[in-house]
């Protein structure tokens, strides 16, 4: 018989709002780190603690993975001889499931996807507002009612209003492969690229950081609230055609065949196996460097903090 609720194993961004939510929904959460985590002593502040390599996790029903995705396999070989038959495994995405075969390595356990789809303030900010907030969410590797009851209920605390049912690797092609094509790549770097060829004929950079970078936002905003077609139907003339006569240009067959290939290496297995011996740490350090010294950085310090979402 399971003696304890919930257990997150992590202590960054996503785990604080997840661990708040479900304290504030009368859930009794416990932080799990290792003991030389630069985290632990913050946790202590607010939730009790558990030390992965000393303590025992068999007590709990619901063990909550909030590391990074590469971290998954390690972190449950690690305390794997602490299972007991029948705990849910939560998982913020699909990643490690779908690629590592975590459910076939640990067929006793059920393995739960809710993935919410906010970065972490969004997940802190809909719920203390009560607003909307969705989730990707599959209990196919789940093998019992009671496990599937446990899976609901926490939704439910998260602050989880809309549902989206898929398997675990629907979320996962679907989340790396949206990332690559247009939320990582088009979007900031079509922006720049943008702020850069109006800085270049003379226009002043905080004209162009608001056309570029800040309105991204106001686009965004309203996409979501009317949907494709209101959304079309209310721009301007001159945006509508400017957008229409760019899109014949820019999405091409090469761009078409582009996204062909990306989808192939995540589907193949190509983009996993570059991830396990790509260095992370240099590729984050050299792009935020890069970042760090364009015009936009400066601008987003000067004017952008301004005009960002309160939340």
């Amino acid at each position: 018989m399971f003696t304890q609720d919930i257990l997150i194993i992590g202590y960054g961004a996503q785990a604080k709002a997840w661990a708040l939510n479900l304290k504030d929904s009368a859930r009794n959460v416990t932080i799990g780190l290792r003991k030389d985590s630069s985290s632990l002593a913050l946790a202590k502040e607010k939730f009790e603690t558990l030390v992965l390599e000393e303590e025992s996790l068999s007590e709990y029903q619901n063990i909550i993975l909030l590391t990074p995705d590469d971290q998954h396999a390690s972190v449950l070989e690690k305390v794997s001889n602490q299972f007991r038959e029948d705990q849910n495994i939560y998982y913020a995405h699909g990643f490690s499931v779908t690629y590592e075969k975590l459910a076939e390595k640990y067929p006793k356990q059920n393995h739960l996807l809710l993935a919410p789809k906010a970065i972490a303030s969004e997940v802190r900010f809909n719920y203390e507002t009560k607003g909307q907030m969705a989730a990707a969410i599959s209990s196919e590797f789940s093998h019992s009612e009671q496990s599937k009851k446990a899976h609901q209920q926490l939704i439910k605390d998260l602050g989880i209003t809309v549902e989206i049912a898929v398997s675990f690797k629907d979320e996962t092609y679907g989340d790396l492969f949206s990332e690559q094509s247009i939320l990582c790549s088009l979007i900031p770097y079509g922006a720049k690229a943008s702020f850069d060829k109006l800085v270049e004929k003379g226009i002043s950079p905080e004209m162009a950081y608001v056309e570029c970078w800040h309105e991204v936002k106001l686009i965004a905003d309203a996409m979501l609230k009317f949907g494709p077609k209101e959304f079309f139907g209310l721009i301007s003339p001159n945006a509508l055609m400017g957008g229409e006569k760019a899109r014949q240009q820019i999405f091409d067959a090469k761009l078409l065949k582009i996204y062909d290939d990306l989808y192939s290496d995540i589907e193949s297995g190509k983009f996993f196996q570059d991830s396990k011996v790509f260095d992370f740490q240099r590729l984050k350090s050299d792009v935020i460097n890069e970042w760090d010294n364009h015009p936009l950085q400066e601008l987003y310090e000067k004017i952008g903090t301004q005009l960002r979402p309160r939340n």
